[in-house]
């Protein structure tokens, strides 16, 4: 369910150009745990980021120009606490700018297995402190973003002081000194989509207010109550909510309050359907895949781009 608001236009190349960026951290994080690369699990280096745009197996589901159009400024870490004792910082994404445009970019990617291992205890309610209004989003999803870090990549020019994703959030100038003056976009998908669904509106009622900000975000759970969802539709002027008719996951999580879930889908929503490409696995997990994604919207957008669907059922990109 969403809150009653007209969903909002989506440009589709627009779509597609954010979801390659996303499935760039996606990727990247993925090759290192299958690679057992702690030190880019960690913090990956330019180079790292580097190697898997000029890998063969990835070009259809990457922007493979991305090191050449923008600059990588930072990391995005945070505490995966998604596994059962884990206290560790991990990598989650980064922030870009293009070097044209000037346009700030910000992508935080998902995860595996979304909601099939977590307790319940990661969907009780929690307050969300930056809308001081009481609206409330799940706890685990929020304790995440809360633990975001911004790093500098280690063979990076610009080092900067390590830095909460909160703090940004409430001052986006701190590290993005032109952000008042360009369009910031934020993207994510799975759980991911969640987070940067935090961070645009932490940012859209802080010293952040007033400025240009987007949000793509594919696949996202629910990420907040009614109150939550009505504050964030009237303070984020542009949001795109991608779907998937057949992904489960953004209808979850449920918290049940007298027989009704009391978390309800922000507004913007954008529906997709890959059940109608022959190219397309079925399946509720095929459905939540952020190349499944890429590929229906392609398609829509005029391209037939079959090896999309060839990488990503090779085994090369399973998310």
């Amino acid at each position: 369910m969403e809150t009653q608001i007209k969903p909002s236009s989506v440009s589709l190349s627009e779509a597609v150009q954010y979801a390659k960026i996303v499935n760039l951290a996606d990727i990247l994080y993925k090759q290192a745990v299958a690679n057992k690369d702690k030190a880019t699990q960690l913090n990956p280096s330019l180079k790292a980021y580097q190697n898997i745009l000029d890998d063969t197996e990835f070009q259809a589901l990457v922007d493979t120009d991305f090191l050449t159009n923008y600059y990588l400024l930072y990391n995005i870490q945070m505490n995966d606490i998604i596994i059962p004792g884990n206290k560790d910082q991990v990598y989650y994404g980064f922030i870009a700018q293009n070097k044209s445009s000037k346009e700030y970019v910000m992508a935080i990617r998902g995860t595996e297995n979304l909601l099939e291992a977590l307790a319940d205890a990661f969907f009780v309610p929690k307050a969300f402190n930056e809308f001081n209004n009481g609206a409330q989003v799940p706890s685990g999803f929020y304790d995440l973003y809360e633990s975001g870090l911004l790093v500098s990549p280690p063979d990076s020019e610009l080092q900067i002081v390590p830095v909460l994703l909160n703090i940004v959030a409430a001052d986006p100038s701190l590290v993005m000194p032109d952000a008042q003056k360009v369009r910031t976009v934020v993207a994510g998908h799975s759980l991911g989509a969640s987070l940067a669904t935090y961070f645009a509106a932490a940012a859209s009622v802080g010293m952040g207010k007033g400025m240009d900000l987007c949000v793509y975000t594919y696949a996202s759970p629910i990420s907040g109550d009614a109150t939550f969802a009505n504050t964030y539709n009237s303070s984020v002027g542009e949001n795109h909510r991608i779907h998937n008719a057949p992904d489960v996951v953004p209808g979850l999580p449920i918290y049940l309050q007298n027989g009704t879930n009391i978390y309800i889908q922000v507004a913007g929503g954008y529906q997709i359907d890959s059940t109608k490409y022959s190219l397309v696995k079925t399946g509720a997990g095929c459905a939540h895949q952020l190349p499944v994604y890429q590929y229906v919207l392609e398609n829509l957008n005029g391209t037939d781009d079959p090896s999309i669907m060839e990488e990503y059922n090779s085994g090369a990109c399973k998310a």
